[in-house]
C-alpha cells in the first residue's frame, strides 16, 4: 500500500506540472487569441491551488484509505492578489488541518470524495486562513483514492 500511495503521488505531481506547464505556456493572451474566454483566464490567474491534501479516510475507527484531493481557492475580485499570495502557506496549513478534522470520504464508497463536504470544509479553513472578504469561489479540482480508483 505504502508503495501505491508513492507512485499514485509521483504520478499526480507529473501530471500536475505538465497542466500548469501549459497554462503557464498559453497564458491569458493565448486564450483570447484561440477564441477562448478571457474572463475565465482571468479569473484563474486570481486563484491560489492546493494540490495533494491528504484526506484520511476512517471505516469503524481503523484507516481504510486515502484520499489526495487538489483544491483550488479564487481570490476576491478588489483584494490584493499579491498580499493574499504571500500567505498561501497559511491556507495550505488550513487546509492540511481541515482534511484531518472532518470527515470528507463519501460515506457509502472509501474510494470517493464527499465533495459538497468538501467544499464546505475547505471554504470554512480558506476563510480563516485568508479572512472572508478574500476568498472567493472554492473548488475540487481533482481527487485520487490511494486505492487506484480515482474521480
Amino acid at each position: 500500500m505504502k508503495r501505491a500511495i508513492i507512485m499514485a503521488m509521483i504520478a499526480s505531481t507529473l501530471l500536475a506540472g505538465l497542466a500548469n506547464s501549459n497554462a503557464v505556456a498559453s497564458g491569458p493572451s493565448a486564450a483570447k487569441s484561440k477564441g477562448g474566454d478571457g474572463e475565465a483566464a482571468a479569473t484563474t490567474s486570481r486563484s491560489m491551488d492546493a494540490p495533494y491534501l491528504a484526506v484520511p479516510v476512517l471505516r469503524n475507527g481503523q484507516l481504510a484509505n486515502y484520499l489526495f484531493v487538489s483544491a483550488r481557492v479564487e481570490v476576491a475580485a478588489g483584494v490584493d492578489l499579491w498580499q493574499t499570495r504571500e500567505k498561501a502557506h497559511f491556507l495550505r496549513d488550513a487546509l492540511v488541518r481541515a482534511s484531518h478534522a472532518h470527515d470528507l470520504a463519501d460515506p457509502e464508497d472509501a474510494n470517493a470524495l464527499n465533495e459538497a463536504r468538501a467544499i464546505e470544509v475547505y471554504r470554512a479553513a480558506a476563510i480563516e486562513a485568508l479572512g472572508e472578504r478574500a476568498v472567493g469561489n472554492v473548488a475540487i479540482t481533482a481527487s485520487y483514492s490511494s486505492r487506484g480508483s480515482g474521480i
